[in-house]
């Protein structure tokens, strides 16, 4: 009933929402600046991971505003409030615990264009690694999937990028799995905030007009001590992403291959790896949209006993998701299934599936 509430309450205030658009303020030191935001709300229910979750959960899904202001021939982005990241696989938290690990202020960077087709970014950032978004509300899904669950999320550092017609290259230097924003932890039981320097590049090539193959790398040291945002924070990722686009269909292939490298400094005793696979299919008739994946994840076995994918070390699973959705000017509104099958019990609970249902609704402005 408290959920019901809840959504009633939401569904009250986005029904007030005017007709979704992007802003322009025209101000005298920065010039013309964009302004645009999302808010939205949602709820899922099922069996939880862990028996001191909650099984059931009803929160903001993204409740964000964003200022930014095109590099001619410099500009920035700025993107602040309050986000969940719902994970298949992993417990049900409060918005308030995701938004605490990348504070309030996840988007934040400058960006200068002095050359045609080239641009460079310094701040914090969302990376290159995978296909799926952050936000609930840049995706076809409520729920990230296993395969996003293995990536990092943001960085802080700097990008150097190309964009051509058939081709873009973009390489960087970050801190790899958010080393500068949470703390890092050390053997001796001290916990300080350690720069981890990471290499991270991405190739995208135009194969054909609706093809569009990229290949994606994030190489951290190999001694990263590992930190609140990931364990471990050594993590290589070798990422294949190919995606398809015919109107109505669009088909996308996430490839990842994780390989932490043995390190007494990284807490990581021997060799981990572990790698997955996401298939998403899209059709959208307007204002309908239909979208489904199918991910298959797996933990190679390691005498280190580490865990890259989230489920228990050595354990692999299949997912599958259904997501329909109407999505009408600002508004969308969007209902989910999901159905996990692992081959082992989780870490945390004597289940080897998850079954969830889902409800989401909000509006961009």
């Amino acid at each position: 009933m408290k959920a019901l509430k809840s959504i009633s309450v939401l569904a009250i205030v986005l029904g007030l929402g005017s007709a979704g658009r992007c802003y322009e303020i025209k101000t005298e030191n920065f010039g013309l600046m964009e302004v645009n935001g999302v808010l939205s709300g949602y709820s899922i229910t099922g069996n939880k991971i862990n028996q001191e979750a909650k099984k059931s959960r009803t929160d903001l899904g993204s409740a964000l505003i964003s200022f930014s202001k095109k590099a001619e021939p410099v500009g920035f982005t700025l993107t602040g409030g309050t986000y969940s990241f719902p994970t298949l696989g992993v417990d049900l938290s409060k918005s308030s615990e995701y938004t605490d690990l990348f504070s309030p202020l996840p988007v934040a960077y400058l960006e200068a264009n002095f050359f045609k087709n080239f641009s460079l970014s310094i701040g914090r950032m969302g990376t290159l690694i995978g296909y799926e978004a952050p936000f609930t509300f840049q995706n076809s899904y409520i729920q990230r999937g296993l395969v996003w669950n293995m990536q990092p999320v943001f960085h802080h550092g700097l990008r150097l990028s190309y964009n051509g017609e058939k081709l873009s290259f973009k390489i960087g230097l970050n801190d790899g799995y958010f080393s500068l924003g949470v703390d890092s932890f050390r053997k001796e039981g001290k916990s300080t905030r350690k720069f981890s320097s990471t290499l991270e590049t991405s190739l995208s090539l135009s194969l054909f007009k609706d093809l569009l193959l990229s290949f994606n790398l994030l190489v951290p040291d190999k001694d990263a001590y590992p930190n609140e945002a990931a364990f471990p924070s050594n993590k290589r990722q070798y990422n294949f992403v190919l995606s398809y686009t015919k109107s109505p269909f669009s088909l996308s292939l996430d490839q990842v291959f994780v390989e932490a490298p043995k390190s007494k400094k990284a807490q990581v005793s021997d060799k981990a790896q572990a790698y997955g696979t996401a298939l998403h299919l899209s059709y959208e008739k307007t204002p309908f949209k239909f979208s489904t994946r199918l991910e298959y994840v797996k933990d190679k076995k390691d005498k280190g006993f580490i865990d890259l994918v989230g489920l228990g070390n050595k354990n692999e699973a299949l997912s599958f998701t259904l997501s329909p959705g109407y999505y009408k000017s600002s508004f969308f509104a969007r209902i989910e299934l999901s159905y996990l099958k692992a081959k082992e019990e989780f870490t945390y609970k004597p289940k080897d599936h998850q079954t969830r249902l889902g409800f989401e609704l909000g509006f961009k402005f």
